[in-house]
């Protein structure tokens, strides 16, 4: 089976070590906008042979789209003219809405799998890429209303096998869960650091500090992309916790049964 990946930054990187990993019977083929970063993951070890070209996929089985979501539209323009019938398409953006309704444009739209594996780390590239980086994680589809899911079984076969979960859920739901569990973390996160650091010294901060600023230190250029692409949900987010943490200025502002707060708040958590 041929796997093409295009975009080979932390998540392609990952994916093609992951699949690598899981013998001869799989050969990675990838993609790069930079021919530097084409040769680095071939002698990471990622890709078994990689270009800049995309026609070097097509007479792959599966591509993967792995890179930032802004660069998606012109990705699949290229696919387009190259990959033959039957080509299962999918990508791992984290905002899924935009990203099916450009693959309207591809030859075989019912070929095309929205896919999001819920895996990262605060810092991206391909220096940073992990075989294990799946491992117990989500792996959420997005497929369209009535689609059928037959011809992708061999992409859940291995996404399975690289250990990660699938799932599935409509784009909608997607964006609305993601705005919640991922974009708000790193916008509460990216806040929480402009608030702190001008009147506190981080060396004095202990591991909560180090935690709550860990995805602050993340692709500021990424996130933009990202929390413009779902911009809707994310206010929506961004709306409730501002209605939380009010609640907790009050409580805490008149000292009012503040233990009961955080023992709720500790519930929530678990």
């Amino acid at each position: 089976m041929r796997v093409g990946i295009v975009g080979l930054g932390l998540i392609g990187g990952s994916l093609g070590l992951a699949l690598r990993r899981l013998g001869e019977s799989i050969e990675v083929r990838g993609v790069s906008r930079r021919a530097d970063a084409a040769t680095a993951a071939q002698q990471r070890g990622a890709v078994h042979r990689a270009s800049t070209d995309v026609r070097d996929l097509a007479d792959c089985d599966v591509v993967v789209v792995a890179t930032p979501i802004n660069q998606i539209p012109s990705v699949f323009e290229g696919l387009a003219r190259v990959v033959r019938a039957g080509t299962v398409v999918t990508d791992v953006a984290s905002v899924k809405r935009p990203v099916l309704a450009w693959a309207r444009g591809l030859p075989e739209p019912s070929q095309f799998l929205g896919g999001h594996p819920v895996a990262g780390k605060e810092r991206s590239g391909l220096d940073e890429s992990d075989a294990t980086l799946f491992r117990g994680e989500p792996w959420i589809f997005t497929p369209g209303d009535g689609q059928e899911l037959t011809p992708f079984d061999d992409w859940f076969r291995l996404v399975r096998a690289i250990g990660a979960r699938p799932r599935i859920l409509s784009a909608e739901e997607h964006d609305r869960q993601m705005a919640f569990l991922s974009h708000l973390a790193f916008t509460i996160s990216t806040a929480y650091a402009q608030t702190v650091r001008p009147l506190a010294d981080p060396d004095l901060g202990g591991p909560g500090y180090r935690g709550m600023v860990r995805l602050a230190e993340g692709d500021a250029t990424l996130y933009e992309d990202i929390t413009v692409a779902n911009r809707g949900p994310l206010v929506e987010a961004i709306d409730r916790f501002t209605d939380v943490l009010r609640d907790y200025r009050e409580r805490i502002d008149h000292a009012e049964r503040v233990a009961e707060l955080f023992r709720e708040g500790a519930h929530a958590a678990r």
